[in-house]
Parts: C-alpha cells; structure tokens; sequence
C-alpha cells in the first residue's frame, strides 16, 4: 500500500494516470520484482469488487435515450471500430495461428482502449469537448457497454466446441431471466426503497444500501452461472433511471476507485518482466497491431461518417492503445482456459506498454495526426481547388471565414445580414453541403494550403477571418495568407493564454475570446446597474486599447492541477503580499523597494477598508499593510523575498 500510494503521487505530480500507478506498483511488489505479494489471489475478491462497481457506475451513466440521441456516433462509429477492429485482429490471429476462441478473445480484447487515461488526459489538455474529444468519448462509451457481453461470452467459449451452440442458448435464456427480474425490481419495488431510505436522511445507510444494491445484482448474476459484472451493470441502468443517480454515484465513486486501483495492482502482480526476453517478438507484434492497426482501422470509419480528416487522426491516435477492459478481458479468459498463459502474458506485456504510451500519444495527438494527414489533406485540397476557383470568381472585397464552426456561423450571419460578401472555408463536407443547399457560400476545402487560399480569392478578399479552435492551424493559415500576398486585416480566434503565445508572431489581430466573454458580461451587468452606455463603451475600450492586460491576471488556485492549468493559460499572476512587523518592507515606500527590478507590478496597496492603487501610493509601508501584486510566478517569487527578507 506504501508503494502504490507513493507511485500514484508520483505519477499523479506528473500528471500520469493513477491506472498506470497501480499496474507498475503490482509489478514492483509482485513475485517477479520485491516478491511482497507472492500471488495475485490475494487480491483477488477485492480486485473482482472494484471491477463490479466499475460496471455498476457505468450502468448509472448508460440511459436509453442517450444511447438513441447520440446513435449516429456511439453505435455507428463505436460499434464500427469494435467489429472492424476485432475482425482485422482476429484475421491476422488467424494466420498467425491462433484458434478461433483465442483470436476472437485477443481481438474483442486489444480492440478496447482506456476510458479513465483518455478522458483524464483529455480533461487535463481541455480537448474533452472538442470534436475529437466528443468522437473519443462516444468510442470509449460504446466499448464499455460492449465489454458486458464480452465477458459474458467468456465461460460459453470454454465449453466443448459441440456444446457451445447449446452453451451460448443456455446463456442467453439465464441473461434474459436476469434482466426480467431486475427490470421487474427496478420499475415496481426500488424506486419505493430508494424513497423509504432517502427519507431516513442517514447518508451512512444511503451509502452502504447503494453498495448493497451493486453487490446483491452481481450475487444474483452469479448464481445464475453469469457474468457478475453483467447483474452490476443491469443495476446501474436501472437505478440510473431515478432521481438518485448522481447521490448513489458520488456515494459509490471513492470505494470504486479504491478497489479498482487495486484490480490493476493485481493485473500489475500477474505480470512477468522476464517475458521480454523470451517473448520479445510475440510482444512487439502485439503492440504493433495495438499502436498501429487500430489508428489504420478508425481513420478511414471516421471519416466514413463525414467527420473531417484531422479529427479522425486525432481521435485514432487518442485511441491507439490497450485499455483496463483489455486487460479484465484477458486475464478472464486465462482463468476460464480460453487463452494459455504465454500467449496472456505476451498480451498483458503489449497491452501495459501501450497504456503506458498512452498518455503521451493523447498529449500529442495534434502534431501526431498533423504528420500521419498530411498527404491525405493535400491530395484532398488539390482534387477541389480548380471548383474552389471557378466558384469564387464572381467573390471581390469579400471576407474569408477559415472553419465554419458555431464562431464561424454566426460570424458569416452577421456579415451577410450587414450585406458583406462573405466565403467560408471548412473541412466537414457533410456541414458545407448543408450550408450550401441553404444558400450560404460555404466550400468544403482545407485553408491550410496556399493553392485554396488563392484559389478562394485570397488577394481579391477585403479581410480574413479564422474562426478555428486549434492555434496552430490558424497560424499556419496566417503565415500563409502572407506569403501568398495577402496584405490586408487578418482576425484570429484565441481560446487561451497558451493560444496567444502561439501566435504572438502572427502578422494578425488576436480575438481573445475568453477575455472577450468577460467583457461582455460585465458590460451586460453594468448596464443591468443602469450605468450609462457611454460609460459602458469608454470602460471596455480601456481594457482593450491596454492589450487587455488587467484581465490577464488572476489569483490562482492552491490547487496544483488547476493552478498548473490556469498558469498555462494565463502566466501572469495577481499575488496579495500580508506585511508583518519583522518584513524588510516595514518602514520603507515603494520607490524603496523597487519592486520593479524584480518583474513585477504594484497593482494596490490595502491598508484597512483603504485601497490605493500602487503607482498613487507614496506613503512608507506599515505592519498589516497588503501589497497586491502582479507578475509571472518567478517574478512574484522574487518580489515576495525582497519584501519579507531585503533580497
């Protein structure tokens, strides 16, 4: 427990996901590393409990109508990539060969990849609502209720080949038993329980109900000769239905994330480092297949459903990797004698690697899927530019929308309702056939190239406008607006801070749209305070004709992820500095101290209700005095030890 509490510290201070923690802490401790643990059937009830809960919070996550709402893309898209995937790796299995049941199982299993390493990772990168974020996400949620099958065929596949037709039917008619009487108890009997003991007001009794309620399905399913994980699952639908889903989920999250760490520490302990020297090839193959076959396979399925190129790269290279499914999966069918053990380690060896590539491919995956897109994108600018040409012949004075997102909309609304030319630009061909059938000039073309750029008109257009999410898209459309001759306004879209420092050497005007909201907002309360407009406008030009610079600082949390974030986003600080009776400040003005040499500003100087601001205040600094400061965190650092020691 020592071990794995100061791995996932340590991993979690560089921001790597507790998962891969846990798998290296089983490795560590296990009989091939310390030898703390000599087999991994210690942990075996609590490891089968963590994965039950797993499968429980899933189930409160899965509704129906989510399901029918998002169809397009979590059953198309999602159980596109699970057939063809599995399908592509059982046929090499095959020929390599595997039986039927041990490339079926290797197939279903490498086709997962991992839910908590993705959607961490992308949280932490802010790409979790982007369009490949959300095309990750409906794939991982696809593959998670696919994974409820899958170990339910497990047991079928271990019985004798003539007895599996009769197997599979026995299965399914327990499974449907199963399911009756849980729907029958969740619509007429639970809602009534839940009711009963929410009125108790005992959150101990709230909590431990909720785990009862996990575990009596899993009973239930297991007595039936079924998967536990399937009755969990069921329960989760079902209760996922009432008012108490998301109480029952936060109640249940910290034991499942508990005995979950611990089923990977047990995967961790099973593993054996010694398999790469006796089954390095057999390994490398695997992985190959994982890394590489996988980001092949989704591509051209992505795109099949009109996303754009660079999003299905992107989402590809996010998935391209094992999962915590991969290795339940795996380690099932040792224990039922579908897979033989060398061939399990061989798998668990691929699958822990590329979960520990994870990370950095999901960092990456823009420049990544930049390099791996790059003929594609050029083969598919080049094949349009002569139709892009012909349609904007009759285009002069005209503004060039690049990306035709809701920014982008909106923005050739405004200027066509303003009776400005406007041609849009953008990558999504099922979204520019849409628009152009309602009449707005918008082609599907990739702004990125300087044939479409001359081709749209770009020396003949008034101003360029790039509305796009992704920084160094757009500085690469600026750049080369510029080396094709474009020497009007060009209006970039910026999300971040990060963003800005990207294109601080665009020949351009940024739009800081973050700031920009802020603005808005307090221009909307103002006027809400019945403040004149005119003050209101005379205010918001100060900020802007100031580059902004007083929205730029923030007092940033203690929190080290969030701080981490804020401070990529926006470097400069505000830090308030509390002046006691033995600071080398005490005594001394701020022309004094000279603040400044040290790289910051004097934003205030607060002295009771009083507050003055820095370049007013003359007067020598007192205990209790707060001196507000603003600055990078180096800067500040320094600004702090001149105040308190004199250097």
């Amino acid at each position: 427990m020592a071990i794995a509490t100061a791995l996932v510290a340590l991993f979690h201070h560089f921001r790597i996901s507790s998962v891969l923690a846990y798998l290296v802490s089983g490795i560590v401790v296990g009989p091939f590393a310390l030898g703390l643990i000599e087999s991994a059937q210690t942990l075996q009830f609590l490891a089968e409990l963590g994965v039950i809960l797993l499968m429980f919070t899933i189930g409160l996550e899965f509704s129906f109508s989510h399901l029918v709402a998002a169809k397009r893309l979590i059953l198309g898209v999602g159980g596109s990539q699970v057939v063809l995937t599995s399908l592509a790796l059982g046929v090499i299995a095959v020929l390599l060969g595997l039986s039927l049941q041990e490339a079926f199982v290797l197939s279903v299993a490498l086709s997962m990849s991992s839910t908590p390493i993705v959607l961490k990772q992308l949280g932490e990168q802010g790409q979790l609502s982007s369009p490949q974020g959300r095309i990750s996400t409906g794939i991982l949620l696809f593959q998670d209720i696919a994974a409820v099958p899958i170990l339910v065929c497990l047991p079928v596949l271990a019985a004798e080949t003539t007895q599996i037709g009769s197997a599979l039917g026995w299965a399914l008619v327990k499974m449907t038993a199963v399911f009756v009487s849980l729907v029958i108890f969740g619509r007429f009997v639970l809602p009534h329980v839940l009711d009963r003991i929410a009125k108790l007001r005992s959150l101990e009794l709230f909590m431990l109900s909720a785990l009862l309620m996990a575990l009596a399905a899993a009973a239930l399913s297991h007595f039936a000769d079924l998967s536990p994980t399937l009755g969990a699952f069921m329960a989760g639908t079902l209760i996922g239905e009432t008012r108490f889903k998301h109480q029952i989920e936060a109640d249940i999250r910290p034991f499942r994330d508990l005995m979950l760490g611990i089923f990977f520490l047990s995967i961790g302990v099973q593993f054996q480092p010694t398999i790469f020297v006796s089954q390095l090839d057999a390994i490398l193959i695997i992985l190959a297949c994982i890394l590489l076959l996988k980001a092949v396979v989704l591509v051209p399925i992505i795109s099949a459903f009109k996303y754009r190129l660079n999003e299905a790269w992107q989402s590809a290279v996010t998935l391209a990797h094992g999962g915590e499914f991969s290795l339940l999966v795996i380690s099932s069918a040792v224990a039922v004698g579908v897979l033989n053990e060398s061939l399990a380690q061989s798998a668990l060896a691929a699958t822990i690697v590329s979960m520990l590539l994870a990370p950095l491919l999901i960092n990456f995956n823009q420049p990544i899927s930049r390099v791996l897109g790059a003929t594609t994108r050029k083969h598919i600018s080049e094949s349009n530019e002569a139709d892009i040409s012909q349609y904007a012949d009759g285009f002069a004075e005209h503004v060039i929308v690049c990306g035709y997102g809701r920014l982008g909309q909106n923005t050739c609304k405004i200027l066509k309702d303003a009776n400005v030319s406007v041609l849009a630009l953008d990558l999504d061909p099922e979204k520019s056939n849409a628009a152009n059938m309602a009449g707005e000039s918008v082609l599907f073309a990739n702004a990125c190239t300087p044939g479409v750029l001359r081709a749209a008109g770009i020396q003949r257009a008034k101003v360029l406008a790039i509305t796009m999410s992704d920084s160094e898209v757009a500085r690469r459309i600026a750049n080369l607006a510029r080396t094709v001759g474009f020497e009007g306004p060009i209006l970039v879209r910026s999300k971040k801070g990060r963003d800005e420092q990207i294109l601080n050497d665009v020949d351009a005007t940024l739009f800081p749209e973050g700031l920009e909201a802020s603005l808005s907002f307090a221009a909307q309360l103002m006027l809400m305070l019945d403040i004149p407009l005119s003050t209101v406008e005379k205010q918001l030009n100060t900020v802007r004709t100031k580059d902004y610079d007083s929205l730029r600082e923030f007092y940033h949390s203690s929190v080290r992820v969030k701080a981490n974030e804020q401070q990529e986003n926006y470097p400069v600080m505000r830090l308030p500095v509390a002046i006691e009776d033995h600071h080398h400040a005490v005594g001394k003005t701020l022309n004094e101290l000279a603040l400044s040499h040290c790289g910051v500003d004097v934003i205030d100087v607060c002295r009771g209700s009083m507050r003055v601001p820095g370049r007013l205040w003359d007067s020598k600094i007192k205990d209790g005095d707060v001196v507000v400061l603003s600055g990078i965190e180096s800067a500040l650092n320094k600004a702090v030890s001149k105040l308190v020691e004199g250097f």
